[in-house]
């Protein structure tokens, strides 16, 4: 699939990480660390979509969080190859499907992760399928509404001694849906609207 032509891809772009990853930037940093990847997957319907998925209440961490399909890279993974084998699991999209276009930079997760960030596109002829142990629910959110800083409500926490600074994203579908997207997720795609939009480029995650 070609999106070279597309001005919402082409602006992606401008914020994105080659996919490949040379500097070890996703490598664990502290002790007890574990690498994990994410896939930020868009499908395009009329206008560009952002898959997201609702995880189970009965999960053991994070019940109930809106987050993008990924997980804990297994030995001998890459961060690439983990964010796909994860959606193929969590959502039955297989790499077949996903034109991935590059990556954010990888970061300290507050639990033990050091996460990478894919972002790709789906195929609109592919079948999700969730699987009901991971994921409650897939929904879609407009690419346009993530995007659109006046949807972006700021939340201060304080973290480790520092005052942070979070933006949450909260959606009406047009059923009638509320759903909150926040914490790691949010944060994921604040962060492509920084580099891609603004051309804000932190130097360390």
């Amino acid at each position: 699939m070609s999106f070279d032509s597309d001005p919402i891809i082409a602006q992606l772009r401008k914020g994105l990480l080659p996919i490949e990853i040379f500097d070890g930037a996703d490598a664990v940093k502290r002790k007890g660390q574990r690498g994990a990847s994410v896939l930020m997957p868009l499908v395009f319907r009329h206008e560009w979509q952002v898959i997201l998925t609702q995880r189970p209440q009965t999960m053991p961490q994070h019940p109930g969080q809106i987050a993008f399909p990924g997980g804990k890279r297994e030995a001998g993974e890459t961060a690439l190859q983990a964010a796909l084998r994860e959606t193929d699991e969590e959502i039955g999209v297989s790499d077949h499907d996903i034109t991935i276009l590059g990556r954010l930079p990888s970061f300290n997760a507050v639990s033990e992760y050091r996460v990478t960030p894919f972002v790709g596109i789906v195929s609109p002829k592919a079948k999700i399928i969730p699987d009901p142990r991971e994921v409650e629910d897939v929904f879609e959110t407009p690419l346009s509404f993530l995007m659109e800083p006046k949807n972006h409500v700021p939340r201060d926490v304080f973290f480790e001694g520092k005052n942070h600074r979070l933006y949450d994203m909260p959606y009406n579908s047009p059923d009638g849906t509320h759903r909150n997207i926040w914490g790691m997720t949010a944060m994921i795609m604040y962060r492509l609207y920084q580099r891609s939009y603004q051309a804000v480029f932190e130097t360390e995650y």
